[in-house]
């Protein structure tokens, strides 16, 4: 198992070191385990202070790019849509990004998911090769989170999630 170990200083200007064994990254994150976690956690490559073992395992510029968010469309533009008689072909790759919500309670589940739909994201109620993020609470099941692990979504809590829809970036 490779491992990187890195200083990390979180939205909140907390420093801490973190030590991932399964990992991976792109052009802005770093995503993985720790032995001790239970799901893999996202951290902003402008975030680590040091990397402190492992840095010559890092793609860093050679990374593949991250996932781009959309801009929310604004309600003009959504009601043009809505109106359109003929119906919009599935997303391409590089469309609207989507999100699956996992181990929520069904009312917190329906907050979070109308939260997503309002910042301009793609509700899924299953992973499929184009998720972009997977949101889990405390109740999520492995085999939601392995099959988006699998498609290449970045795992995420609903506290990273609330981040990304006040600033528009992940913590």
């Amino acid at each position: 198992m490779t491992t990187i170990k890195f200083s990390y200083r979180d939205a909140k200007g907390n420093l801490s070191e973190r030590e991932l064994t399964q990992w991976s990254e792109n052009s802005l994150y770093l995503q993985g385990r720790s032995s001790s976690d239970s799901f893999p956690k996202t951290f902003r490559k402008d975030r680590i202070v040091e990397v402190l073992l492992g840095a010559e395992l890092l793609l860093n510029d050679t990374a593949p790019p991250a996932p781009k968010l959309q801009p929310k469309l604004a309600a003009s533009a959504l009601a043009l849509q809505a109106a359109s008689s003929t119906p919009n072909p599935k997303s391409p790759l590089g469309g609207i990004n989507q999100i699956l919500f996992t181990g929520f309670a069904a009312a917190h589940r329906a907050e979070l998911e109308q939260k997503a739909l309002d910042f301009g994201l793609k509700v899924m109620s299953t992973p499929g090769k184009t998720l972009t993020f997977l949101c889990y609470g405390d109740n999520a099941g492995p085999t939601k989170v392995a099959k988006a692990l699998e498609a290449g979504a970045f795992i995420i809590d609903s506290e990273q999630f609330l981040s990304l829809v006040t600033t528009g970036e992940l913590p």
